[in-house]
C-alpha cells in the first residue's frame, strides 16, 4: 500500500512540476507560429503601400490605428489618410532585423529595420529606418494598431587617438 502512495505521490509531483515547463514550450511554440503571421502580415502591409493597395492595407490595419513618423501622430480612420498615402512611391523595401516583445498573449510589439527606395510627396524616403508595429488580436484575428518610424542615425566617426606624450 506505502509503494502505491509513493508512486502516486511521484506521478503526481512529477505531473505537476512539468506542467508549468510544457506551458512554456506550448506558449513558446504558439508564439513563434504568431510571430511568423505577424511577420507576413508586416509585408503585406508594406506591400499594400507599395502598390497603393489602401483595400488591402485596411484589411490588416485596425480602423483605430495610429501612426507616429517624423511627419507627426496620424488617424488611419480618417478620410485625407489614403489621399495622403496615394503620394507614397515606392520602388523597392525590406524587412529585417526582427524581434517580438510580448505584452500579453493578445498584444505583440514587432521592431525590425526598414530598408527601401522611393519618395514621399517628392521627396526621398529614409533609408534605413527603426520601426515598431503594436500588433493586437481583436475576435481572433491580429490587427495593427500602433506604427511608429525612426530614422536610423548614421554611427558617430571613430575617434581619433591622443597623441604619444600628451594628456
Amino acid at each position: 500500500m506505502n509503494r502505491r502512495i509513493l508512486a502516486l505521490t511521484c506521478i503526481l509531483a512529477f505531473t505537476l512540476i512539468s506542467r508549468p515547463a510544457f506551458s512554456q514550450t506550448t506558449a513558446a511554440s504558439s508564439h513563434a507560429a504568431i510571430e511568423k503571421q505577424l511577420l507576413a502580415n508586416e509585408r503585406a502591409v508594406n506591400d499594400a503601400v507599395a502598390k497603393n493597395d489602401m483595400k488591402a492595407f485596411h484589411a490588416l490595419v485596425s480602423s483605430d490605428a495610429i501612426g507616429v513618423d517624423s511627419g507627426g501622430i496620424t488617424k488611419i480612420n480618417n478620410p485625407e489618410f489614403d489621399k495622403m498615402m496615394a503620394q507614397a512611391k515606392i520602388q523597392s523595401w525590406n524587412i529585417d532585423s526582427t524581434q517580438f516583445q510580448w505584452i500579453d498573449d493578445s498584444t505583440v510589439v514587432m521592431m525590425y529595420k526598414w530598408t527601401g527606395k522611393g519618395t514621399f510627396a517628392g521627396q526621398p524616403i529614409p533609408s534605413p529606418v527603426w520601426t515598431s508595429t503594436v500588433w493586437t488580436n481583436k475576435g481572433g484575428k491580429w490587427t495593427a494598431i500602433f506604427h511608429q518610424e525612426t530614422a536610423a542615425m548614421a554611427a558617430p566617426p571613430a575617434a581619433s587617438p591622443a597623441p604619444a606624450g600628451k594628456k
